[in-house]
């Protein structure tokens, strides 16, 4: 995981010429940046909505084409950068540029915990992990090996995961009705449909894996009120899957 801070400059992005050997021995070497560090792993921003904006054109053109150019100083180098893009907001402080919205696959509310039992559970587990780093993560190996042995059972499983022709209809079907523009929401649905059918065991997508995927894929591609909850318009999949 590489953390994009939220004032970083375009160089510590993108990547930039490395003074210091050109200075000591006059050499021309690029120094890649960020995206270099991420490629084939999770490229995590906080705050994401207060990126800069040449920052975002950045990151918008490393996730369109998979590859990050630099030029300085009449050098130019090209590398992959195939990475997933993770990001977290406060959407009272100022919403997404559309074309980076669009950008991430999936969209998840977090709101704090009401339960007292579990807000009890938290500080008792951090003072926990405070007091005893190594027996912590001791305590919780097992469970995180066989977390860890899903994950990988269900990537395997992904490949075999059939979709009906039906349910393909039910995907667009869905995406027209919200007014959601271009095909990515479509395709995002799809994929996070055979993933949760894979998650489950399972090698046939069902109408709750549709709907879950909705709910996760569609909120923040609504046109008139980004974020907001999916509403009941998609009511023939839900009646649909209620029913089966």
């Amino acid at each position: 995981v590489v953390e994009l801070p939220v004032g970083a400059t375009e160089d510590r992005v993108v990547g930039t010429l490395d003074m210091e050997q050109a200075l000591q021995k006059g050499e021309r070497r690029i120094e890649p940046g960020l995206l270099a560090q991420a490629h084939r792993g999770i490229l995590y921003v906080d705050e994401v909505n207060l990126l800069d904006d040449h920052v975002v054109d950045v990151l918008l053109d490393a996730a369109a084409m998979g590859v990050n150019t630099i030029e300085r100083e009449g050098i130019s180098f090209s590398h992959p950068a195939r990475f997933t893009l993770v990001g977290t907001m406060n959407p009272e402080e100022g919403e997404l540029r559309p074309q980076l919205l669009d950008r991430f696959g999936l969209c998840v509310t977090i709101t704090g915990i009401g339960s007292i039992e579990e807000r009890v559970r938290i500080m008792e587990q951090r003072v926990a992990f405070d007091e005893d780093p190594e027996g912590f993560r001791e305590k919780w190996q097992e469970e995180s090996e066989r977390l860890v042995a899903r994950i990988v059972r269900a990537r395997e499983a992904y490949s075999r995961v059939r979709v009906e022709r039906e349910l393909l209809y039910e995907i667009g079907r869905s995406c027209l009705e919200m007014g959601v523009d271009g095909h990515r929401g479509d395709i995002i649905i799809l994929k996070t449909a055979r993933t949760l059918a894979a998650w489950h065991g399972r090698d046939t997508v069902e109408a709750a894996d549709v709907r879950e995927a909705v709910d996760l894929a569609l909120p923040h591609r609504l046109r008139r009120q980004p974020l907001m909850e999916i509403p009941d318009s998609v009511r023939h999949l839900r009646v649909k899957g209620a029913a089966a």
